[in-house]
């Protein structure tokens, strides 16, 4: 049996990492010049893509030029916040907003006089943020054995760090109500790391072997190696997949994986992909009974919960999934506020205003516009609804797609992203493009594609994601196939046609003329010489043509481009007339004289006799391909395409003036 592969429920971004790299990502398209403030997240191969980006990193906001600074999702102390203003810096806040959530209340408590404790890790940014906001005065403990250590009295409240195991904040607790004091507990552990780390537990205790995937100074990612070490099971903790070792899984049926927070998507998909191929010819992957297509982390808006139940109580009656209609009662730059019905406010994040997230939330809605949303958590945080617009507007767009899927209709969309495999198009809901599918033929660079609209049909549907897969290459070939019929039937010898350059080779040129490719060879391509197709056209210009052959049987078609072209000789006579003298270019050399063009398309013969004004054995005693001489035209017969030149003549009648010239001067005197 080959290696199973699992993924953990939740694993992967959170939402407040998506949130800030989202805030990076626009500052970037916007041409503004960004800094974080630290790494903006514990992972290196995300760093090191902001970095390629151009997104700068700073600690000493004192030395560093100003620009936009990006407070990351750790968050920082108050003190940061007046320094950055000092110092010449626009502020975007990406702090997590449950790590916001900590501070206020750490804050608030300390202003009530409570002394507070922070559950954590002392060195990491986050407590070190939120044990600012209550002035240092803030006590840390990593343990219940250093909550026992400490000397306290009168009221505390305890809060933890986003990121802490449940258990550790229980330990914690217990510990402090042992001593005599008025102790308040505020549980403010994210709830996704929870249930990242419950999801990590449940899967380490069904596999043999578990992979942790993050960044090795990531706080979670740490913990989640822990709990699955503390499940009794081989644990390995890689940031990418080229830390895999085969041999980590030989002789194993079932391998678990699990990330941290701050580890993207790709870096995910590539170990399970590499640990999927462990055992190609036998492996059956299962990634929780998903197809390996639709492999994804979980979005990152799925993953906002309440901290403290006591904050969502009158939301329960609301429920996830549910379509509902509200009223805009306030638009700000980045999320929208909507009115419910009069049963509560709700927020849309930019991200779940449309399909493309707009630059603007103004630019999408106004105050007083009625709108369709779907709810995506009804117990946020702070106890409002958290809603998305845009998958209102997908849950329509579906049943729309559906109906054309059915009637085989052609659909149009805008290319907007080129991602792994092929490109994403916007068709009211985001599809997908296989590469395979774009054009009849291989495409080397989807790139170019960005911006462009598709013609195409609809191939599957998933109406629990609300996405689709769509081909343009069905649409190309019904097309070619109708366009081959018909030119087959019109085509006959003597037409010109119209075409577009296809292919070119050392001998000519293809050229479709409408789902038929005719040959257009380099000797028909102009009346002069040349010596490549390439000096006349070049793939994918679109010309007209003639009709010199057509071979239905073998299904053949010979081109002409110099018939349609206007003939040099037709001309000829009045451009040269008899005893003109001219300078031309000799081209070729035979035994009997000289070929000389005159212009593309034209030549006349230098007979030998006509090289000069004495025998001439050989004409390369006397020219060269490529000399330009002087010669006087002869004789011209147009029908025959032949005109009789000399240089013999030339030079006679240069000594006839010469000697002309001598005998007037003589008479003069």
């Amino acid at each position: 049996m080959g290696l199973q592969v699992l993924l953990a429920d939740h694993a992967g971004f959170c939402f407040g990492v998506q949130r800030a790299l989202d805030q990076v990502d626009k500052e970037v398209n916007q041409g503004n010049r960004v800094v974080t403030y630290g790494p903006l997240i514990h992972n290196p191969q995300v760093v090191e893509r902001l970095a390629r980006q151009g997104v700068g990193e700073v600690e000493n906001l004192a030395g560093a030029s100003p620009g936009r600074l990006v407070i990351r999702s750790h968050g920082v102390g108050p003190k940061v916040y007046e320094q950055a203003k000092q110092c010449g810096f626009d502020i975007v806040d990406a702090t997590c907003p449950f790590v916001h959530k900590v501070q206020k209340l750490a804050k608030d408590f300390t202003d009530q006089g409570y002394q507070v404790i922070v559950a954590g890790d002392r060195n990491h940014p986050e407590v070190q943020g939120i044990v600012a906001w209550t002035g240092g005065k803030a006590l840390v403990v990593a343990d219940g054995q250093e909550a026992e250590a400490l000397d306290l009295q009168g009221k505390a409240a305890l809060i933890a760090q986003t990121t802490l195991k449940e258990a550790t904040l229980r330990q914690i607790e217990s510990a402090l109500r042992s001593n005599s004091i008025e102790l308040v507990v505020r549980n403010t552990i994210c709830a996704a790391t929870s249930k990242r780390q419950d999801a990590a537990g449940r899967l380490a205790a069904e596999v043999d072997v578990m992979v942790v995937v993050g960044g090795r100074n990531s706080s979670n990612t740490a913990k989640l190696a822990q709990i699955c070490q503390g499940a009794g099971v081989p644990t390995y903790h890689v940031e990418t997949a080229d830390e895999l070792d085969p041999e980590w899984f030989q002789g194993k049926e079932k391998a678990g994986v699990t990330a941290g927070a701050s580890t993207p998507r790709w870096i995910i998909e590539e170990v399970v992909q590499r640990m999927t191929d462990v055992n190609q010819e036998q492996a059956t992957t299962e990634l929780n009974d998903q197809n390996q297509e639709v492999l994804e982390v979980q979005e990152p808006e799925n993953e906002i919960e309440d901290m403290d139940k006591m904050f969502a109580e009158s939301l329960k009656k609301m429920e996830e999934g549910q379509l509902i209609t509200g009223i805009v009662v306030k638009v700000s730059h980045d999320e929208v506020l909507v009115d419910v019905a009069g049963k509560s406010e709700g927020v849309i994040p930019m991200r779940e205003l449309a399909t493309r997230i707009p630059n603007s939330a103004s630019d999408i809605v106004k105050v007083g516009d009625e709108v369709k949303v779907v709810i995506l958590k009804a117990e946020s945080e702070d106890g409002t609804l958290v809603l998305s617009r845009r998958r209102a507007i997908e849950r329509e767009k579906i049943v729309t797609l559906q109906e054309a899927k059915e009637r085989g209709d052609i659909v149009t969309g805008e290319v907007i992203a080129v991602v792994k495999g092929g490109l994403r198009v916007d068709v009211g809901v985001v599809g997908f493009v296989p590469a395979s599918q774009v054009e009849r033929g291989y495409v080397e660079n989807l790139e170019k594609y960005i911006g462009q609209t598709l013609r195409m049909r609809i191939m599957e549907i998933d109406t629990r994601r609300n996405n689709a897969v769509l081909s343009q290459k069905v649409v190309l070939e019904e097309e070619y196939k109708e366009a081959r019929t018909k030119t087959w039937e019109e085509i006959e010898e003597g037409q010109t046609r119209r075409g577009t350059v296809r292919r070119l080779t050392d001998f000519g040129a293809f050229v479709d003329l409408g789902g038929v490719d005719g040959l257009l060879h380099v000797s028909e391509m102009s009346w002069g010489r040349i010596k490549h197709p390439s000096e006349v056209v070049k793939e994918g210009d679109v010309i007209d043509v003639y009709v010199l052959k057509v071979d239905r049987e073998k299904e053949k078609v010979s081109l002409g481009l110099k018939q349609v072209l206007p003939n040099p000789w037709s001309t000829v006579s009045e451009k040269y007339p008899i005893d003109a003298t001219i300078t031309v270019t000799v081209v070729r050399l035979t035994p009997f004289g000289a070929f000389a063009e005159l212009e593309p398309g034209v030549d006349g013969l230098i007979h030998i006799s006509q090289l000069a004004d004495r025998r001439v054995n050989k004409p390369e005693d006397v020219v060269s391909v490529g000399d330009q001489v002087k010669v006087k035209v002869l004789d011209i017969k147009e029908a025959e395409r032949r005109i009789s030149l000399s240089m013999r003549a030339v030079k006679e009648d240069e000594d006839n003036a010469g000697v002309q010239e001598y005998l007037d001067n003589q008479d003069q005197q």
